[in-house]
């Protein structure tokens, strides 16, 4: 009774067990085949990479575009490659100075930079080796270029056969023009002026030459508006003699690269250091408050040396420092600083210390002072319109000290014939007392005279 339920189930084991390898021997035919259809898709692909690769008719286009793959690659993708510092990199020297062979005696080149920039690829000891020996360099060969505009290259020349070099840039648009010469007047300019001492004075340059030549092709003559000597003074202290440059510009001051003959020339300069010694003399503006006069006023410096061209120290006989009368109230001290007159290029003090006392003022006439005359130097005749203006009185105002002892006789009453006319005309009238302690007023401020030759 109970043999048939066990052989029943032996039975679905062993059909279970039957679907089982069925499905296993499906799926491995199924893989079996994918794997077929991948080999014979790949076999595919390198049957038709090797046609295109050694097909003479794909040959070169292959080659162009792999070309342009590797310069994309160093060139925008460089800056990450050489910033890792991984060997296989590369790195740029930029301003390689470019050597130009050409004949520069007959032809002048335009066009050509003055420097580039080098890239070099490869393993980085090779690069810094290469940069370390230095010795490279970026020639441009115009040998055999006659006149004309052409198209040059730029070669990199003695860099390591371990790196590869891309010069940038790589080519050039020169122009070569054959050179005439022309004849151009020599001027001069000192420079570092400000590097002298201010109490020397240079005199007029004695030059070699007043001409000179210029050789250059004939746009760039027609740009030159000057050509000049440079004559460096700093520091110098006497006279010299010695060779000085010689520069061509344009009219905008640009320096025009030219064969300059000669390039230098011999220049004498004499130097001097013109000097005068003059008084200094205090001129009060204004009124003393509370009827006070200036009884005395002591410097530590009663005199001055001033450094300047002859022709400026002819014209200066005192030196006059101006003080603000209005603002003394009683005894005071000062210090000035001395402003040097037009043209003076250094004193030999520049600040005066006073002393300045005051005491009560007083006023005394003067009568009867001649009025004279100065700067006629047209050498007019004059007469006075009124005979009685021949004479004026003078009224004093300072100390009792300092007006007792002046008379008519130390004092000028005059006027300035300096920018006489002729003809009829007021003239005012100054008074030269000899001293400013002691305030001097004409009775007379103004006369008529006729002015004839």
């Amino acid at each position: 009774m109970t043999k048939g339920p066990q052989r029943q189930s032996t039975d679905e084991r062993v059909e279970i067990a039957k679907r089982i390898a069925s499905q296993s021997q499906r799926v491995a035919k199924t893989y079996a085949s994918v794997e077929l259809s991948v080999l014979r898709v790949i076999r595919w692909l390198s049957a038709w990479v090797d046609k295109l690769l050694f097909n003479p008719r794909f040959g070169k286009p292959i080659s162009l575009v792999l070309a342009i793959l590797l310069y994309a690659t160093i060139n925008f993708g460089s800056a990450d490659i050489f910033s890792s510092g991984i060997s296989g990199s590369g790195e740029e020297i930029p301003d390689i100075p470019l050597t130009v062979i050409a004949n520069n005696e007959v032809y002048e080149i335009s066009g050509l930079p003055v420097k580039v920039n080098a890239l070099l690829v490869g393993e980085l000891a090779d690069i810094q080796m290469t940069k370390n020996q230095g010795g490279y360099k970026v020639v441009a060969d115009l040998t055999g270029l006659t006149e004309g505009v052409h198209q040059i290259n730029l070669v990199p020349t003695d860099f390591s056969p371990r790196v590869n070099v891309a010069v940038t840039p790589s080519t050039a648009i020169v122009t070569v023009t054959r050179k005439v010469s022309a004849k151009f007047i020599l001027d001069y300019d000192f420079v570092n002026v400000n590097k002298m001492d201010l109490e020397y004075v240079l005199g007029e340059p004695q030059l070699e030459l007043s001409e000179i030549i210029v050789r250059a092709s004939q746009s760039t003559l027609d740009s030159i508006a000057f050509v000049k000597a440079f004559i460096d003074v700093s520091g110098v202290t006497g006279g010299f003699t010695k060779k000085v440059p010689i520069v061509a510009y344009d009219q905008l001051g640009n320096r025009v690269i030219a064969d300059i003959m000669p390039a230098e020339v011999n220049v004498t300069v004499n130097v001097t250091s013109p000097s005068k010694t003059v008084p200094v003399i205090v001129d009060p503006v204004g009124e003393i408050p509370n009827g006070k006069a200036i009884s005395t006023i002591m410097m530590d410096h009663n005199s001055i040396t001033l450094f300047a061209p002859e022709s400026v120290l002819a014209k200066i006989d005192v030196l006059r420092i101006p003080i603000n009368a209005t603002t003394l109230t009683g005894d005071t001290n000062l210090v000035y600083t001395v402003t040097l007159p037009s043209g003076v290029r250094k004193s030999s003090v520049t600040k005066v210390n006073m002393e300045i006392k005051l005491g009560d003022g007083i006023k005394r006439i003067v009568e009867d002072v001649m009025i004279r005359y100065r700067n006629n130097i047209k050498g007019y005749r004059f007469t006075i319109v009124d005979p009685e203006d021949a004479y004026t009185n003078v009224e004093l105002f300072g100390t009792e000290e300092n007006i007792a002892s002046i008379t008519a006789d130390n004092m000028e009453v005059y006027i300035d014939m300096l920018n006489i006319e002729l003809g009829l005309q007021d003239v005012i009238i100054y008074v030269d007392g000899g001293t400013t302690l002691v305030k001097f007023t004409p009775e007379k401020q103004v006369i008529s005279i006729e002015v004839i030759r």
